[in-house]
């Protein structure tokens, strides 16, 4: 998985890891805190949706929100409410010459990452895709930064063996100085009650690590916050008075980024190596032709499209994986 991004990177997320703090909007936190989608949401996106958990989750900027619009000089800023938490999610079935699967998408946004973290920006997101196969069992789980960057396949132990890249480890998995594990082992009889829980780092929302615990047990270790579940392209139709307005730019050079997550950093120092002036700037997630961005996983200018998240199925081809 190395392929994804220079290795001289590392040096420059060495410059991210000395968080800054906000001013405090929500109280400090007593525990630790996992949003779990609420229980009266029975539909198939609720009953597999992932928890999402921090150790101290004390600002703002820490919480998951939901995307809202307010008027600032006379027009719509878009922002991320962390006083309210949203999924945004999404059912896509696909088939491939080896079988049929269902993708469930879930898009999450946080306000802003703070300097002096390389990805710092406002409005930035997480994505998680968990790949079912037509035994409605998880096959895989799928995640990246709404930018694209940091992305990470773990397979479950219901992918068959040989459906994995050929050099395939088991073991931990590296992800630019954070450790995901190689493996999800389910029980052999599919457990309902079991979840994925991603464990974000503080400040700075990298995935810091995944596992399997029952919504019960996550009700035990830590503080729950109930999470709404909204249709993925709520985020294209945000309430604004009388009217919707995208969360996304809907024409210019623009197009399909997310508004107002500038990245300063990624800009200044990887812009001009990576061939993107748009690099590190979070962006709708669709495969539709008119989109007007690329949702990439490899930064060579070359591998672009065949590495375009939204394209599921070629993407996964294309890093080595035979879905």
């Amino acid at each position: 998985m190395l392929r994804r991004f220079p290795g001289f990177l590392l040096i420059l997320l060495a410059l991210g890891q000395t968080a800054c703090h906000s001013a405090r909007l929500l109280p400090s936190a007593d525990s630790p805190i996992a949003w779990v989608a609420s229980s009266n949401q029975t539909e198939r996106l609720a009953r597999y949706a992932p928890i999402f958990a921090r150790e101290t989750p004390d600002d703002p900027h820490d919480y998951i929100g939901t995307v809202a619009a307010r008027r600032t000089n006379g027009r719509p800023e878009l922002f991320v409410d962390p006083s309210h938490p949203t999924l945004y999610a999404e059912e896509v079935p696909f088939e491939t010459e080896v079988g049929s699967y269902t993708n469930l998408i879930y898009r999450i946004h946080f306000s802003r990452i703070p300097l002096p973290h390389l990805t710092a920006g406002k409005n930035v997101g997480l994505l998680v895709i968990i790949t079912l196969n037509e035994h409605d069992e998880p096959v895989l789980l799928t995640t990246a930064h709404t930018c694209g960057c940091y992305f990470a396949v773990i397979p479950t132990t219901y992918l068959p063996a040989d459906h994995r890249p050929l050099d395939w480890s088991v073991a931990d998995q590296d992800i630019f100085g954070e450790t995901l594990p190689g493996l999800l082992r389910y029980p052999t009889e599919f457990d309902a009650s079991l979840r994925p829980v991603v464990f974000l780092r503080d400040g700075e929302n990298r995935i810091a690590g995944v596992h399997l615990e029952s919504r019960d047990e996550t009700a035990e270790r830590y503080t729950v916050m109930p999470t709404s579940i909204l249709p993925l392209d709520a985020l294209e139709a945000v309430p604004y008075g009388a009217r919707a307005v995208s969360f996304f730019e809907i024409g210019g050079p623009r197009k399909g980024y997310v508004k107002g997550a500038f990245k300063p950093l990624e800009r200044l120092l990887m812009s001009w190596w990576a061939l993107d002036l748009h690099v590190g700037h979070d962006k709708i997630y669709t495969d539709r032709p008119d989109a007007g961005v690329t949702f990439y996983t490899s930064l060579k200018i070359w591998n672009r499209k065949a590495s375009d998240l939204a394209r599921f199925a070629e993407c996964l081809r294309f890093w080595g994986w035979r879905i």
